[in-house]
């Protein structure tokens, strides 16, 4: 009985060594996961604020059409972006809004950017009578 009750303290032990040289050498790999599984949402909005800021796609004054309605980039900041919307009848602005939208949220949104002046007429097809 004796030598199985050396076993078991020899067994623990072992685990004990193990558990300890695991955790001392390798705890902040632990740690680190930990504290990005728990971060992961705020991780995802930073990396998305940081493209976008970083990013040349949207500038400051520029023309956009945000779902299909006119308006312009007034500001990109590290965490939002700012457009003014403008409400149009007969080619004249009568009024408009401002739109705040969080960088990560840009994605969801329907943005184009008009292209400038093109000349079309050489890839139009020629009707022959």
């Amino acid at each position: 009985m004796n030598d199985a009750g050396n076993q078991a303290g020899d067994v623990q032990k072992s685990i004990e060594y193990f558990v300890s040289h695991l955790f001392g050498e390798y705890g902040w790999l632990f740690v680190v996961a930990f504290v990005v599984v728990l971060f992961q949402s705020s991780i995802k909005k930073l990396t998305a604020s940081v493209f976008v800021f970083a990013g040349n796609d949207y500038k400051a004054d520029d023309v956009v059409y945000i779902d299909g309605k006119p308006g312009r980039i007034i500001r990109v900041g590290f965490t939002k972006t700012v457009f003014f919307l403008y409400d149009v009848h007969d080619g004249n602005i009568i009024g408009g809004s401002k739109l705040v939208i969080q960088n990560d949220n840009l994605g969801k949104l329907k943005i184009e950017k008009p292209l400038p002046e093109l000349d079309l007429s050489r890839l139009t097809c020629h009707k022959k009578n």
